[in-house]
């Protein structure tokens, strides 16, 4: 096959790790050596017996708390985990109940977990178009989403399908050069069509004037044609830090005016169609993720032009409840999956197609993929830190070294090569969320799940204990799990 002919494929990469000395990780060689100096400070002190009964036991626990690897975190940071699950099922706090029922008073239905303390501010950018913003007010970070229409599966040559997925990643490059992104999601939702928006074509569409039979076979033919459908949507949420001189400044808004037409006017060399999300746009695509019976509503407004009416205030659930491997909300059942360990090899790039794409038996299924860039004045150091501890590790033992050492390294080295390139550093998450109206069914829709998920080469990994944490990364709204860890330190992995 000629040079031309062949088909690129495309590395996702490994997640990045320090290691100490000895091969071990850089928390356990931390503990290890506080252990030593204790256990060195008790012999200079004359106190042999509690550096052998009381130092050294403790040294060797702790490493084997936070060494030790149990579905993707170490004891430390499970047994934390499932120490501040069972505190919050003790004190209720794992059913949310707004409105009237509520324990607060003004009876409004707000959004649950790190959503509720948000705020919706709306501006106008440069081009004359309407934007919303979910504002954090307490760590000074605006959201503003972009409604996406993708160009899909559409014919067209390698070369072009190439120079897309080149654009794409100079898109995700340039969210480093400003240095205050904190992160970009990319959530496609699949969900069944009601029907509406083909009703109200076939309407306007068909004449007063046409024969009743023909009338008929339009109306039958686009209930047939429509109804449980299956309807994608997806949106960009990009989240940036802004700075505020006073609790009710909101100046930023003009500054992200100026710069929201050039985020997303440079979507289109990527194959996507993105508009900024207004106001009330981004009310209906958060109400519609936690009641989906809403959709129906939503789409039959939309059609008939009326606003909805609906505040940031009220777009919550009225009831929600997190179990270990389940989250419920207003009548229905959602389980969220993350990436437990990126592909290894290389790949193509319609990897994600059968996970993205619409399945038969998942009603509802949402992919959100998360890029969190690097400063680009920090990249360079970060990736010649992690060439170096790679370098280590491959060369720590005077026996074979390990595949999984010499991938690592040659990863590193080609990170430093594309570093020195122009290329920039970011760190890649991605969620799975299925949500159904039968609870009896989720047995079947995890297998199936784990089905998508090995075809596009990825290990999926429910989140235990903290599905609703998972549902809100996976809606795109601003909020990611990484800047509110709730494990210390030293229990999280190293």
């Amino acid at each position: 096959m000629s040079e031309s002919l062949s088909v690129p494929v495309y590395a996702l990469g490994q997640p990045s790790r320090r290691t100490g000395i000895g091969g071990f990780s850089m928390k356990t060689t931390i503990v290890l050596g506080a252990g030593f100096i204790g256990f060195l400070a008790c012999q200079l002190g004359g106190v042999q017996k509690i550096g052998f009964m009381v130092i050294l036991p403790i040294t060797v626990v702790l490493a084997l708390l936070v060494s030790i690897n149990v579905g993707g975190r170490s004891v430390a940071q499970g047994a934390e985990m499932m120490f501040q699950d069972w505190r919050r099922r003790v004190k209720g706090d794992n059913i949310y109940i707004s409105g009237p029922s509520s324990r607060f008073a003004g009876g409004r239905y707000r959004l649950p977990g790190s959503l509720a303390r948000t705020e919706l501010l709306e501006g106008r950018d440069a081009v004359g178009r309407d934007f919303g913003v979910i504002f954090d007010r307490h760590r000074r970070e605006a959201t503003v989403l972009l409604d996406c229409q993708l160009s899909g599966q559409t014919a067209m040559t390698q070369q072009e399908r190439n120079d897309i997925t080149a654009n794409w990643g100079r898109w995700l490059a340039g969210l480093s050069l400003s240095g205050d992104v904190v992160s970009a999601v990319f959530v496609i939702n699949s969900r069944p069509d009601t029907g509406e928006l083909v009703a109200k074509e076939v309407e306007a569409t068909v004449h007063d004037d046409a024969p009743e039979v023909a009338k008929r076979i339009m109306r039958e033919a686009s209930d047939e044609l429509s109804v449980g459908i299956p309807e994608t949507e997806s949106h960009v949420a990009v989240t940036l830090k802004v700075s505020i001189s006073e609790p009710d400044d909101t100046s930023f808004l003009q500054l992200l005016g100026t710069r929201l037409p050039g985020l997303y006017e440079d979507l289109t060399w990527s194959g996507i169609q993105a508009t900024p999300m207004s106001g009330d746009e981004v009310c209906a695509r958060a109400h519609k993720f936690f009641n989906p019976a809403s959709e129906g509503d939503f789409e039959e407004l939309a059609v008939t032009g009326q606003p909805h009416d609906l505040a940031w205030y009220d777009v919550g659930p009225a009831f929600a409840e997190v179990r270990k491997n389940t989250y419920r909300h207003d009548g229905v059942a959602s389980v969220t999956w993350e990436m437990a360990s990126a592909p290894r090899s290389t790949f193509e790039d319609t990897l994600l197609g059968n996970l993205i794409a619409p399945h038969a038996r998942i009603d509802r299924k949402r992919v959100a993929l998360v890029y969190r860039p690097f400063e680009a004045g920090s990249g360079a150091s970060r990736v010649e830190a992690e060439h170096r501890d790679a370098m280590v590790a491959a060369n720590s033992s005077k026996k074979i070294r390990s595949a999984a050492a010499e991938m690592r390294l040659e990863h590193t080295e080609a990170a430093r090569r594309a570093q020195a390139r122009g290329a920039q550093l970011g760190r890649y998450s991605l969620f799975v969320t299925a949500t159904t109206n039968d609870e009896q069914v989720l047995d079947r829709i995890r297998h199936d799940v784990k089905q998508l998920g090995a075809q596009a080469n990825l290990r999926l990994r429910e989140m235990s204990r903290q599905q609703d944490a998972g549902f809100i990364t996976s809606c795109g709204l601003g909020q990611i799990p990484w800047t509110k860890e709730s494990t210390s330190a030293l229990a999280a992995q190293g």
